[in-house]
């Protein structure tokens, strides 16, 4: 109860402390990814997470990627950001409505979805699929919620289509042990070994926007060679 406590307390705190700063440094994309790698890895620490990373040499610098990640837990979102690379993140749109929150996701140039109407989120795909030609990294969860157990589940075709119209390659990231630290459902912080598997680039320059299911069966597979699915595990 003690480390959910102060895990909680800081989380608030320094989103509030870093607010004013983020805004003043809000062009300066190198600055932001600092003091995001830093806030990551202190919310880390307090979460008694031990973080594995395999694979960095599968990021190059400079190179765009539209990264593929599974979703166990919100501290995917903090073991991500300690990655060397900043990540232009896709997010619901109410969450730009939380003060503190919501002002950050706009200075850090997040994409805004808007689920519940279709042509606004495929407005949305077309701006990310613009910043990605521009040189941005974008970051999708496939699975479209987070996993209870650590299996995968079913992938949702529509991100695969943004991969293959935007001709960078696909960087699948997979992330196991995160569900322990904090479960779906719940807001209580468990310390866990977390391992991080960045698998190498998957190609997308010969795809079109009618090969997105066979991308999205490629990248799945990938991700198979090491989580279970729960489509094997029936309740």
């Amino acid at each position: 109860m003690v480390r959910t406590t102060v895990f909680w307390v800081t989380a608030f705190v320094t989103v509030v402390l870093c607010s004013p700063v983020v805004f003043l440094l809000r062009s300066r994309k190198s600055a932001i990814h600092g003091i995001q790698r830093s806030w990551a890895r202190l919310l880390l620490r307090i979460s008694g997470a031990k973080v594995s990373i395999t694979g960095l040499d599968n990021i190059r610098a400079h190179q765009p990627y539209f990264i593929v990640a599974n979703h166990q837990s919100y501290h995917d979102i903090l073991v991500l950001l300690t990655l060397p690379v900043f990540i232009h993140w896709m997010a619901k749109k109410e969450l730009f409505r939380i003060p503190f929150l919501g002002w950050i996701l706009t200075w850090i140039d997040a994409i805004s979805i808007d689920r519940g109407n279709r042509g606004k989120a495929f407005a949305s795909v077309k701006k990310a699929a613009t910043k990605i030609r521009h040189g941005a990294t974008v970051l999708i969860f496939p699975e479209g919620t987070r996993s209870p157990d650590g299996r995968l589940l079913p992938f949702n075709k529509g991100g695969f289509f943004l991969a293959a119209i935007s001709k960078v390659p696909v960087l699948p990231i997979i992330i196991a042990g995160t569900h322990k630290i904090m479960p779906k459902g719940s807001f209580r912080i468990s310390p866990a070994v977390v391992n991080i598997t960045i698998k190498p680039p998957v190609d997308t320059k010969s795809l079109a926007s009618k090969d997105r299911g066979q991308l999205e069966k490629k990248i799945r597979a990938i991700f198979l060679e090491t989580l279970p699915s729960a489509a094997d595990y029936p309740p």
